[in-house]
């Protein structure tokens, strides 16, 4: 296809895809040509100067036209984060890791693909992030922690050691996971909330300490599944 070395594309035109934009172009080394969203009225529309062209549908093609191999996920939302994720790896895109360059990363931290990292967040040694995970704005993920695939870690929030987070799962903003807590698969742990044991799979846990007041029953492939 004859890449040019730098050029990437976003998926996801909304505020959380404003912050990936903002990201790509603080680094330097990335020139953003242009946005796809699946809501067809922000055609034409504008995120920080970099046009919204087309909807997902058109991936293939639209990468195919501008010459460009990687892309940016930029969706808060889990299920749908890694839903795009895998449809732009069977369309032959690369999913990049984003990383501001205000962020502070350990050379001894291991990354998966397509990663998000945002700014002022900081990732500490023997750390392990798995594909699609986003770690959002000013965000602590302290020493030996396990962030598996596609669960996001909301601005703020505090991972001390020694935390697990399953895949899907969400820490929310503010909250505190206290040393060795296992955060299972499809859980949320909600903003503000102190986790000081395991949070259980798919239970919504809040407060301090944090107790499950519901559950998130929604999975992976389910049509518009939110928490």
């Amino acid at each position: 296809m004859g890449h040019d070395k730098g050029r990437v594309i976003v998926w996801g035109a909304g505020g959380h895809g404003k912050v990936i934009v903002d990201a790509l172009l603080a680094c330097g080394c990335w020139d953003v040509i242009g946005i796809l969203d699946d809501n067809e009225r922000k055609m034409g529309q504008k995120v920080l100067g970099v046009p919204v062209l087309a909807s997902g549908a058109r991936l293939a093609e639209l990468a195919d036209e501008l010459k460009v191999g990687s892309i940016a996920i930029a969706i808060g939302e889990n299920y749908v984060r890694d839903e795009k994720f895998q449809q732009a790896k069977e369309c032959g895109l690369k999913p990049v890791t984003v990383i501001h360059p205000s962020a502070h990363m350990s050379r001894f931290v291991e990354l998966g693909e397509g990663v998000v990292i945002l700014a002022g967040a900081t990732i500490n040694p023997g750390t392990v992030i798995e594909d699609n995970v986003c770690v959002n704005t000013a965000a602590s993920i302290d020493h030996d922690n396990y962030l598996a695939r596609s669960c996001h870690i909301f601005p703020n929030a505090t991972l001390a050691g020694g935390v697990r987070v399953g895949e899907f799962a969400y820490v929310g903003s503010g909250a505190v996971v206290t040393p060795n807590v296992l955060v299972e698969k499809y859980s949320y742990v909600g903003a503000g909330a102190v986790a000081v044991k395991d949070v259980q799979e798919g239970a919504i846990v809040t407060g301090v300490p944090a107790v499950e007041t519901g559950r998130q029953e929604k999975r992976p492939g389910e049509c518009g599944a939110k928490r």
